[in-house]
């Protein structure tokens, strides 16, 4: 008999409301490693780490009603030939298939994709997995990196370019689209100065490093989008590096409205304030957004994730990754952007991940840019009352 560990309430209300909506979410982490790595190594190298991390091998099915938990699964380990595309210096164009709903298909699935033009093997780990914690995707990067035995020959300019992604249903799509769902996602360039100002606003002020962020997030799609409301959801992890088997993590939904926040004209002080504020409440809002008729136009939905500070996590020597990013995506395009972040190395990674149902790459690129505008932009304080 598989002994159940049933999931907080966060976790369960999160999960819930993707099933009631058809959807799916999709934790996908890309490992770009220097060399050309053959799929038969990598096999057997996310063979040993699945051997190694217990809670890898893991799937989430519902035990009961309103209650889910993890089950063990089989890993698989899907590869490609690689066919490079002649703009593979601008982009790698990786196959990654969904998984199918919720609890239906295994864990985690990975494609190999060796690159021999720029000497470089992009992996993609993707698992079926409502938050994206920070914990599990520091282990995966620095486990599959160690086995794999690569070490990076230094700097490269080409690794911060963008990566598409091409996430192909299976056989039954959960939405009557009639066609893929296509997730992209591009780098953001998060200067020096820009890292600095968030830590100096961090320590002269009494708002987090996620807070900031998740402000700047708000504030540059107010900007970027001139919408009078949209909804943000934002999870992370809390876990510790000593506790294996207690996932703490923290969800909430955002109501990001230019009402509520100074005037018709917000500013990033008030975004930064929003997020805090609901943030605090230490609520899961999910599905509980109390309908007016009077406001009924579909709002945009935006996306933020935060695995935190890595280095404390990974074995040494480090760093052996030449970098990593990670999406969320639910299955149909719900999402219209998804930030995540990652600290590794001293170094801020930013993936902003988009759906092309919704769309265009030209605005993405667009937002993407504003983002980068307010990130230099950022003050060293903030004059609060």
């Amino acid at each position: 008999m598989q002994s159940h560990r049933l999931l907080d309430e966060t976790e369960q209300r999160f999960h819930q409301n993707f099933l009631d909506c058809n959807g799916n979410t999709q934790v996908t982490t890309l490992l770009t490693v220097p060399g050309c790595v053959s799929p038969l190594r990598a096999c057997k190298a996310f063979g040993q780490l699945v051997a190694d991390y217990s809670f890898l091998r893991q799937k989430i099915v519902p035990v009961g009603t309103g209650e889910y938990g993890f089950v063990p699964v089989e890993e698989r380990v899907q590869s490609a030939d690689c066919i490079a595309p002649a703009s593979l210096h601008v982009d790698a164009l990786l196959k990654l298939e969904l998984n199918r709903l919720l609890g239906d298909q295994e864990g985690w699935r990975a494609l190999i994709v060796a690159d021999a033009e720029i000497n470089q093997t992009h992996i993609l780990l993707t698992r079926n997995h409502a938050i994206s914690d920070g914990y599990s995707t520091a282990r995966l990067v620095d486990s599959l990196a160690g086995y794999l035995g690569e070490n990076p020959s230094g700097p490269d300019s080409r690794a911060s370019r963008a990566f598409h992604i091409r996430l192909a249903y299976w056989d039954a799509s959960p939405v009557d689209t009639g066609k893929a769902s296509y997730a992209d996602f591009v780098r953001l360039q998060v200067s020096g100065q820009a890292a600095q100002r968030i830590d100096q606003l961090r320590t002269a002020s009494r708002f987090t490093t996620n807070t900031i962020w998740g402000g700047v997030l708000a504030y540059s799609y107010l900007l970027h989008a001139g919408v009078s409301a949209f909804d943000l959801f934002t999870a992370y992890s809390l876990r510790e590096s000593g506790s294996h088997c207690l996932p703490l993590t923290k969800a909430c939904l955002i109501e990001v409205r230019r009402a509520t926040l100074n005037g018709q004209d917000p500013d990033l002080l008030g975004c930064i304030e929003r997020y805090a504020q609901v943030v605090a409440e230490d609520k899961a809002r999910l599905g509980v957004r109390e309908a007016n008729l009077a406001d009924d136009t579909p709002r945009p939905a935006l996306a933020f994730t935060n695995t935190g500070q890595l280095d404390r996590f990974l074995t040494q020597p480090a760093p052996v990754v030449l970098g990593f990013s990670t999406l969320v995506n639910r299955s149909g395009g719900n999402y219209d952007f998804v930030l995540h972040l990652g600290r590794f190395n001293g170094a801020w990674h930013a993936a902003l991940a988009f759906s092309s149902l919704k769309v265009e790459r030209a605005t993405a690129l667009a937002f993407k840019a504003q983002i980068e505008a307010v990130l230099e932009a950022l003050p060293v304080v903030f004059n609060i009352p």
